[in-house]
């Protein structure tokens, strides 16, 4: 209902695609991963494309759970969004390179996805120097 009524409302629909990546419901990944292949969202548009990607980076719980899913998910968007907007996927891949300050587990999952993310080709130089300096040991 709340979509219906934005009628189209750039802020409204960014707002919403917000609300969805905060949600705290056990299935918000892949509720997340649906929403990236709805028809208002698009990864050109660097507000939607944070509205959602970077939302959900910032829902604890459910970015950082226990079987990575989240680091891995953000890695494929951030090599995605390397190739349209350099400037917004340095932005999205800095939502990895803390791996230190977590688990053993996560940790490693997280670099994993750094260590995917540099072994990219082609690699813009804006994501390239922040993976760099998230795997820097």
């Amino acid at each position: 209902k709340f979509f219906d009524d934005a009628d189209g409302d750039a802020l409204v629909l960014n707002k919403w695609f917000m609300c969805q990546a905060l949600a705290d419901l056990p299935d918000v990944l892949d509720r997340v991963k649906a929403l990236v292949k709805h028809p208002d969202f698009t990864l050109t548009n660097p507000n939607r494309c944070s509205s959602l990607i970077s939302a959900f980076t910032m829902n604890a719980a459910h970015f950082h759970a226990e079987d990575g899913e989240g680091y891995k998910f953000l890695g494929d968007i951030t090599a995605q969004v390397d190739k349209l907007n350099p400037q917004l996927s340095s932005r999205m891949g800095r939502g990895l390179i803390q791996w230190r300050k977590y688990s053993e587990e996560r940790g490693a999952s997280m670099k994993a996805a750094l260590q995917e993310l540099a072994d990219m080709k082609p690699i813009s130089s804006d994501l390239f120097e922040v993976v760099s300096l998230g795997l820097k040991e």
